[in-house]
């Protein structure tokens, strides 16, 4: 593990397994996204902790790897500050040369998805991972000091902001200890759009604590194109399924043919990092296509 984005589950130079078996292996056909997945011997779950190639990773800097091509010209877009980067050469890469990040699958195909004051829910249920997260939150100033005392030394982290001292805490120790009342919640304001979040649009009026309802691609599934929903889909039909796709007079165009509705080729996943104030997931870069699964995350002790 090289960041802190699924502590306290996975933590920095932790080791890990990555299970190819379980899923199925991945077997590339060619440089472009066609592949085929062996079987495997156990389906994909929800709260299972997955190994994945990056989907932005497909285009990157040829200098400055570090730096994240698309959210740089995402930045750009909604800025309108010139960055110097925007005109470094680029490199394409195929699936199996991009980074691969470890994160907690939160939605399968066909799942209803949505997050409400930074909790998530699938199907309208919510989901039961949400108390392995990790939330931010500030201690009352009412709490007892022994109460707030216990509740720092419980915390992932504590630090001072505006005045506050904050906690950021895993949500399964508040629900056993009952510490609820003693602290306020800090997530973004509902209808607050943040352009930095899927899909990046402020039209939608979705930010990281309140998303949704996205309804997750299914290989085989026809849905209707509009334009208010084709920012949900557009990377997927261009960068993920190798299509041709413009929008000309309110007009969506896919290889050159007036398109109303797309039919999907790949299952398509969802996922999110524990340490949600310190994680970049999808949230920030959307859905995760099934070819870029590599397989289940395991602790090594877990595996003797």
């Amino acid at each position: 593990m090289q960041s802190s984005s699924m502590s306290p589950a996975h933590n920095i130079n932790e080791l890990i397994v990555i299970n190819k078996l379980a899923y199925g292996p991945a077997r590339q056909v060619n440089q472009s996204q066609k592949y085929r997945r062996l079987p495997g011997y156990s389906p994909m779950k929800h709260g299972d902790v997955i190994a994945f190639h990056f989907p932005e990773a497909d285009t990157s800097f040829v200098k400055h790897v570090e730096e994240n091509y698309h959210f740089v010209k995402r930045q750009y877009q909604t800025t309108k500050s010139y960055n110097p980067l925007l005109k470094a050469e680029v490199q394409h890469n195929p699936v199996a040369n991009r980074k691969i990040f470890i994160k907690r699958l939160i939605a399968l195909p066909g799942d209803t998805m949505s997050i409400s004051n930074g909790e998530y829910f699938i199907n309208n249920q919510r989901l039961a991972c949400n108390a392995l997260f990790i939330g931010k939150y500030s201690l009352r100033s009412s709490a007892p000091d022994h109460i707030k005392d216990t509740i720092r030394k419980k915390a992932h982290t504590t630090y001072r902001e505006n005045g506050a001292q904050q906690i950021e805490i895993q949500r399964k120790l508040l629900e056993e200890n009952n510490w609820g009342e003693y602290l306020n919640i800090e997530e973004e304001t509902m209808n607050m759009p943040n352009t930095y979040v899927f899909p990046f649009q402020a039209s939608y009026f979705w930010n990281a604590s309140y998303m949704g309802p996205i309804i997750i691609p299914t290989k085989g599934k026809t849905v209707r194109l509009t334009m208010t929903n084709i920012p949900l889909y557009r990377r997927i039909i261009e960068a993920y399924e190798d299509n041709h796709l413009t929008i000309k007079d309110n007009t969506i165009l896919i290889n050159g043919k007036n398109s109303k509705e797309y039919t999907f080729k790949m299952n398509y996943y969802w996922v999110a990092g524990d340490n949600q104030k310190h994680s970049f997931d999808s949230r920030y870069w959307g859905f995760v296509p099934e070819n870029h699964i590599i397989g289940r995350v395991e602790k090594l002790s877990d595996t003797k």
